[in-house]
């Protein structure tokens, strides 16, 4: 539970809000690639930590997110024209090039030599695996572009897509680290082919097997975030002990919770403030190879990771306005929840917990709760920290934010704190014969003993 000042701290992203600050620190997603596909393309309209902005792309193809209001009697320049390298304000003809700088003026005799004392608000971005990056943050703490390895894969290994929910970011951001919701909004009834099932006895196989037990796993602080280490029960064939890495928390808002589509892909989850009310919610999935024909399908057609949309909008069919499409017979003989896939599950709980903003005075939190609470307060502490003039650490250590989720194995009574480090460390890999996130899918690094797989 937080006090209603410690909620406005974790919820408020607008400019000059602690939380906003912070955000602002990192280098965030703010849009698809495609969605400004070339030169000269239309102008799109963006709002990210409650600023109203607008993204084009040039005459050279160099990419722009600047302020949505013309500096002169702030007309909205979406509505402007995109041409020989500027975007120009239909109102009085007013010219910015993708810096901010103003290059015409062409409304008052004094503009050829006025128009460079004037300056519209201009982001640094980049393009980078499929998305549209910005730094809204101030110049001199600009850091370097994050680490990730999907960064540099080419289209044929990644597929995104960009969600549009009606909520603070810190309910979906959250919900990535509820270690124990998916057993139950996830699950289907147990058996269920269209009879229906004793509710006692499903209830009871909840008890037994749908509970969290921290005291197999440790949440550690790295350069990058967090990380859940977890020391699994079952040994190797030949003794040795069995522990992952999962769930990483990258600051600020970016997770590897989950569903797989396909073994050998990776997800990605990332969490990105519009406003107080509202989150872009950036999909992601890659690969080392290439992703094949049938995963690219189910992807964008099947429906099941990558809900279907509402025609030109990011806005799920099964949406807020419609009850996500609840369907009773389905809950009663097939699933939890009734509503048809884990995605839009999801949505159906972060984006009505008493308003887009809840009130988290009003919680009762339990021991299965302790991941969520630490990445609260992780970011409650940077944001604290940043208010009293330092800096956050995280965006400098961009090699970190290469962490994959993966499994090693590690003598008899190896401490577990020793056990984290050599997750933690790239090069401990060739310890395990296995360092890559498809251990984690496939099963352990070597046969376990009285399993065939784990996890």
């Amino acid at each position: 539970m937080l006090s209603t000042e410690e909620n406005q701290l974790l919820t408020q992203v607008g400019p000059g809000t602690p939380m906003g600050e912070l955000f602002r620190r990192f280098w965030l997603p703010a849009m698809l690639s495609e969605e400004l596909p070339g030169p000269d393309c239309t102008p799109v309209r963006l709002r990210l930590l409650g600023e109203d902005l607008v993204a084009f792309k040039d005459t050279q193809g160099r990419t722009a997110i600047v302020d949505g209001f013309c500096p002169h009697r702030s007309a909205p320049l979406f509505f402007g024209r995109n041409e020989e390298s500027g975007l120009r304000c239909v109102y009085h003809g007013w010219k910015f090039d993708v810096t901010g700088a103003c290059v015409d003026m062409p409304n008052c005799v004094e503009g050829e030599n006025f128009r460079s004392k004037v300056r519209l608000t201009a982001y640094p971005t980049f393009d980078g695996g499929g998305l549209i990056w910005v730094y809204m943050g101030p110049p001199a703490q600009r850091p370097p572009h994050p680490g990730y390895e999907f960064l540099d894969k080419p289209a044929t290994h990644r597929y995104a897509f960009k969600y549009l929910l009606e909520c603070n970011y810190a309910q979906s951001l959250e919900n990535e680290f509820d270690t124990g919701h998916s057993a139950f909004l996830h699950s289907r009834l147990e058996g269920a082919q269209g009879a229906r099932l004793d509710n006692r006895w499903v209830a009871a196989g909840m008890r037994q097997n749908r509970v969290v037990d921290y005291s197999k796993m440790q949440i550690v602080d790295t350069e990058f975030g967090s990380a859940l280490i977890r020391r699994w029960d079952q040994q190797t064939e030949n003794g040795n002990e069995v522990y992952s890495i999962g769930t990483p928390f990258w600051m600020p808002c970016f997770s590897a919770a989950g569903a797989l589509t396909a073994p050998g892909t990776f997800p990605l989850n990332i969490k990105v403030p519009v406003d107080d009310q509202h989150t872009a919610f950036f999909r992601y999935k890659w690969s080392d190879e290439p992703l094949t024909e049938q995963m690219l399908w189910e992807m964008k057609h099947g429906g099941y990771e990558f809900p279907a949309v509402i025609p030109g909008t990011f806005t799920p069919k099964e949406n807020k306005s419609n009850d996500y499409l609840i369907d009773r017979n389905r809950q009663r003989f097939y699933n939890y929840t009734g509503i048809s896939n884990t995605p839009v599950q999801d949505f159906a709980v972060t984006e009505n917990q008493r308003g887009p903003v809840t009130d988290r005075t009003r919680e009762t939190l339990v021991s299965s709760d302790k991941y969520l609470i630490h990445v609260r307060r992780r970011l409650l502490a940077a944001a604290r920290l940043l208010m009293q003039g330092k800096e956050p650490a995280e965006p400098w250590h961009p090699d970190a934010y290469r962490q994959r989720m993966r499994r090693i194995q590690v003598p008899p009574g190896t401490a577990p704190e020793e056990a984290a480090r050599r997750l933690l460390d790239p090069e401990s890999s060739a310890e395990s014969g296995n360092g890559m996130w498809a251990g984690m899918l496939a099963g352990a690094p070597a046969p376990l003993a009285g399993s065939s797989s784990q996890g």
